[in-house]
């Protein structure tokens, strides 16, 4: 029994495809049923049926631009790079290629985002990290510092400082730390 397209196309939104003008069509292929050949999406075939020498000059043209293979009015399914595509809009074959090609470029972004990502990830398990500093040092600070900070002599939220940034491989020893007040050392930044 060969099935209607508006049914293929019906499958196709139920999957979620809503966005996009142009969709995929999930296991779409062309199937030989005796002498005919048919668009089959899943098992089930759609529309008319092809000689063989019309599937020929069919796999031919899709090849170098989209070509409708079944068609009721304005929704149609297109075949391009062995691959079926459906869409409702009446479109030409110069605006499916560049649905396509558009699908294809996102796709694209979309991996080099996730190696990128990973890329990063590993960079920051490489990473030094920044380990706690001993109590033993901070006491030390703090009394060599007075408990004060020592750009503006305030006591009040006072932080441990590096005065070479531990992202430039400054250690956390008592001679490369200082005692600031956040406001201080907020506008130090991450200054040497």
């Amino acid at each position: 029994m060969v099935g209607d397209l508006g049914g293929a196309l019906r499958a196709v939104r139920r999957r979620g495809y809503t966005a996009p003008m142009l969709r995929e069509v999930p296991h779409g292929e062309l199937v030989r049923r005796g002498r005919r050949w048919y668009v089959a999406r899943g098992g089930e075939l759609l529309g008319p049926g092809w000689s063989t020498r019309r599937v020929r000059v069919l796999r031919r043209a899709q090849l170098i631009e989209p070509v409708a293979v079944i068609g009721d009015g304005r929704r149609r399914i297109w075949l391009f790079e062995d691959r079926f595509y459906a869409e409702g809009d009446a479109l030409e074959p110069g605006d499916v290629l560049a649905l396509i090609r558009e699908r294809e470029r996102r796709a694209r972004r979309r991996l080099d985002g996730a190696r990128a990502a990973l890329a990063g990830e590993r960079t920051a398990a490489g990473a030094p990290r920044r380990e706690r500093i001993s109590a033993d040092v901070r006491r030390a600070v703090f009394e060599r510092d007075s408990g004060r900070c020592v750009a503006c002599g305030s006591d009040f939220d006072i932080q441990y400082d590096h005065v070479i940034p531990f992202s430039l491989g400054g250690a956390s020893s008592a001679e490369n730390l200082q005692v600031l007040c956040a406001t201080c050392n907020r506008r130090k930044g991450a200054t040497p």
